[in-house]
């Protein structure tokens, strides 16, 4: 079933059907649900890092939080204070593409939430970062927690399995829309129809149609500008592709040792 996004004051409208919901406080989401979390809530989100979290800290065991920061150089101080909710909820930060992406994923991670990179089309200096954000990701062993997509990507890439990336951030329509206050979609979401936009891509020519992470990113970074240019993302992908080569030949290099080892036994 298609999942909704939608503010904490239309809750009441959506009986009965999967939604996310968010608020910019705590006490915004308990007044909508009230004190047990209703049947169809998937997870909850806090738009706004300066929120009441107190809410939220000795009420509703279990339910998934998403922390959305909105300029992660400014708020990542705000990320200690968001700590005391790990201890009843599995809690996500999401964080977009933008300047100071390394650090707020360093940060995140370090402090025990999971994250998600949301958006599109970053600049190239912040790619650059979210490549310093894989580096570390893929090689700091204190990290316990996924950091999307690199995650999803890296296990994709190992086991040559498919994945979308739309699907992988939560950004397919089909499964995923956004409602503003009036329980209208949000335009600024993405395409209405996934397979029509990578049509246009075709259509115009686009260098999607030469990419080899085509089949992975499925036009992601081409949204909402065609002509954006993919030079720096094509380089992460390829960053998280080698991981993934290299982390296949040590598991077969692993499992040939071990299997050698009983020889004789």
């Amino acid at each position: 079933m298609m999942v909704h996004n939608i503010p904490a004051a239309l809750f009441r409208a959506f009986p009965d059907r999967p939604v996310i919901v968010r608020a910019a406080a705590g006490g915004q989401l308990r007044a909508a649900f009230g004190a047990e979390i209703p049947d169809g809530v998937a997870f909850v989100q806090l738009t706004a890092l300066t929120g009441d979290l107190a809410p939220l800290a000795d009420w509703g065991d279990g339910l998934a939080v998403d922390l959305v920061m909105a300029d992660p150089e400014a708020e990542l101080p705000l990320l200690y204070r968001c700590t005391p909710l790990l201890a009843r909820h599995p809690v996500r930060v999401t964080i977009p593409w933008l300047p100071g992406l390394a650090r707020a994923v360093k940060l995140a991670v370090s402090l025990g939430f999971a994250v998600r990179l949301v958006g599109s089309q970053p600049s190239a200096a912040t790619v650059e970062e979210a490549r310093q954000a894989l580096d570390m990701f893929l090689h700091n062993p204190t990290v316990a927690q996924p950091v999307e997509p690199f995650h999803g990507l890296l296990i994709a890439f190992l086991h040559q399995t498919p994945v979308d990336l739309w699907d992988l951030l939560e950004r397919d329509p089909a499964q995923i829309r956004v409602l503003d206050e009036r329980g209208e979609p949000l335009s600024d979401q993405g395409p209405e129809s996934l397979s029509g936009f990578r049509e246009s891509l075709r259509a115009a020519a686009a260098e999607c149609c030469a990419c080899p992470w085509l089949a992975s990113c499925g036009g992601y970074f081409k949204w909402p500008r065609i002509d954006f240019a993919c030079d720096g993302v094509k380089r992460l992908f390829a960053d998280l592709d080698a991981a993934a080569a290299e982390l296949r030949q040590s598991l077969a290099a692993y499992a040939a040792e071990r299997d050698g080892s009983g020889d004789g036994v």
